[in-house]
């Protein structure tokens, strides 16, 4: 695994060594998912060697211009919004736990929520319309950059296990970074530690809630691909032929 000390959550999502799928391993170097971009020129010299030629940002507009991405040579910055939490919401949080059900709600709304699904069709679109390696992120490549990279391993028929275990690597990744917790207390104002802690973790809740609500509203992976974010099945076979071997 490659690490970079300034972007800790890079990774690619076929994980070390190509997941397995009924149709052989994932793809390595193709697809990379990562925290805010902001890579030190050191790190950039090093991610000039994957070939990368398209970023997918899925943060709002306050979020890029508070920490704008690094500019990476031979890279197209391509912008596909997912709202994160509104700030109504994060106003009325009151104690951790509904921290954790803002959480969970969030990642309903990634599937109830037309403008979440619009944002991640546009980032899937993105991503099926390139040949050459790509990389998406967020802010903290948590959630819905967790979303996507799990939407992305089950197309390409990664199992249930190693989609978990990979959703959840970024609890070691992003471990003791302070720069994570400023940027929720920004969010959510100063509060105690043990506060914040829901939004600071990725928890396999989180992404059990989200396909608990995708079963309930298109019944499976597909419908939800297809009718829920509007991708045609060319351009999941597109995204397919991207993904595995």
């Amino acid at each position: 695994m490659l690490e970079l000390v300034s972007v800790p959550n890079f990774r690619d999502i076929a994980g070390p060594v190509g997941y397995d799928t009924p149709r052989g391993p994932m793809r390595r170097g193709r697809i990379f998912r990562s925290s805010a971009f902001l890579a030190s020129p050191e790190d950039l010299a090093t991610l000039g060697g994957l070939g990368i030629a398209a970023i997918v940002d899925l943060r709002g507009r306050h979020e890029i211009e508070r920490r704008p991405d690094s500019v990476l040579a031979g890279a197209t910055w391509r912008h596909a919004w997912v709202p994160a939490p509104g700030v109504d919401l994060l106003g009325a949080l009151r104690t951790a736990g509904d921290v954790r059900a803002a959480m969970i709600q969030h990642y309903r709304e990634f599937v109830s929520a037309p403008r979440k699904r619009a944002g991640f069709a546009a980032a899937l679109a993105a991503i099926s319309d390139g040949t050459a390696p790509q990389l998406f992120h967020c802010a903290e490549g948590k959630d819905r950059t967790g979303w996507l990279a799990m939407l992305l391993q089950r197309l390409a028929g990664v199992s249930e296990r190693e989609i978990v275990a990979d959703y959840l690597m970024t609890n070691e990744t992003m471990r003791g970074r302070g720069d994570s917790r400023a940027m929720v207390r920004i969010a959510l104002g100063d509060r105690p530690d043990e506060f914040f802690a829901p939004a600071l973790v990725a928890d396999a809740a989180y992404l059990e809630a989200g396909m608990d609500q995708l079963r309930a509203d298109y019944g499976d992976l597909e419908k939800y691909l297809s009718a829920g974010l509007g991708l045609s099945g060319e351009r999941l076979d597109r995204l397919h032929a991207l993904l595995v071997s």
